[in-house]
């Protein structure tokens, strides 16, 4: 019985198995280092998946609109380079806060805006202003280090009553994504694009305005995540950013929002996110080869990819029947 209810709880909500994995992994790491179940370590994981958890956030809903934002990474290479120059050049930390998140905001702005007038798939655009971005992030930098003021590090580093900065950031924008996705009309106009743009378009609603918004979200979430990493790391380097698309992907994927659109839970994105931290840490644990991490990311993707496929074409096969069912009656 309770097996059953567990089944149909996990039919319902898709992060709910994300999170038993994450508990199983968990209990597994525990036992292979005693040092895993202390309260330090758990805050040392949350803070570490802090980036990619508030980058997923902003995923989730991008990809709830059956798109994808290929140029995340990019941006948060970017705006990091942005804050770090800034505040080399003004010495201003209010100001290169303040210009930086703009500038976040506005980069995803852009992406929304080239996806709904140009009508180019979310991929190729993307794909596109990735390069762009990243091109011109090494161009602002010139390819070098740049280190940042100590009192910045408060952000990636900094305490308030004994919990760490970047966990009570990823809360706060963890509960705001929950509200705006089932609380708001961003919420079910991302639901609605994603399940058929096409219906949404005959029913009025506003399809571009709504997948505009999606990825300036993204973009905005982005931006602040750019400035725990650099906070985090001291400083601007020229690696910031590679990769960290697809692992915000998978998270996003893993935590159960269809890559098809039309449904998904932030709360679920976050947990993958932390999910995939886990897996790091495990494998740091197990000291394995550093080589192999991208192996195991790309292997998670590939898990979840064909696992959402699976669940989709399990679905449609579900209505199918229930429509032969009908249709005999």
């Amino acid at each position: 019985m309770q097996i059953e209810m567990l089944r149909k709880l996990m039919s319902r909500q898709k992060w709910v198995a994300v999170a038993l994995a994450t508990i199983v992994l968990a209990g597994v790491l525990s036992v292979v280092s005693p040092v895993f179940l202390t309260v330090s370590n758990f805050q040392a994981i949350l803070v570490q998946s802090s980036v990619t958890a508030i980058m997923a956030v902003g995923m989730t809903f991008v990809i709830m609109t059956a798109g994808i934002d290929i140029s995340v990474g990019a941006i948060l290479f970017l705006t990091s380079a942005l804050f770090a120059q800034l505040m080399l050049d003004t010495e201003s930390y209010l100001i290169a806060f303040v210009v930086t998140l703009v500038s976040a905001t506005a980069l995803g702005a852009l992406n929304g805006i080239l996806v709904v007038r140009f009508r180019v798939s979310p991929l190729i655009t993307t794909l596109a202003t990735y390069s762009i971005y990243r091109g011109a992030a090494i161009h602002l930098t010139g390819a070098q280090n740049i280190p940042v003021p100590r009192e910045m590090g408060f952000i990636g580093n900094g305490r308030i009553l004994g919990i760490p900065v970047p966990i009570l950031v990823l809360l706060v924008i963890t509960i705001i994504g929950v509200y705006i996705l089932n609380r708001t009309r961003l919420g079910v106009y991302a639901r609605a694009i994603g399940n058929s743009e096409r219906s949404a378009k005959e029913t009025n609603l506003p399809v571009g305005r709504a997948t505009v918004a999606v990825y300036t979200l993204s973009g905005l979430v982005t931006g602040i995540a750019a400035m725990i990493l650099l906070a985090r790391v001291g400083g601007l380097q020229s690696g910031i950013g590679i990769g960290i698309e697809f692992t915000v992907i998978a998270a996003v994927i893993l935590g159960g929002t269809k890559l098809t659109g039309g449904s998904g839970t932030v709360f679920g994105s976050v947990i993958g996110a932390v999910f995939l931290v886990l897996i790091d840490n495990g494998l740091n644990l197990l000291n394995a080869s550093p080589y192999i991490y991208d192996v195991v990311r790309g292997s998670v993707l590939l898990a979840a990819v064909a696992i959402d496929r699976y669940s989709a074409v399990r679905q449609q096969n579900a209505l199918d029947v229930q429509r032969a069912a009908r249709l005999t009656a």
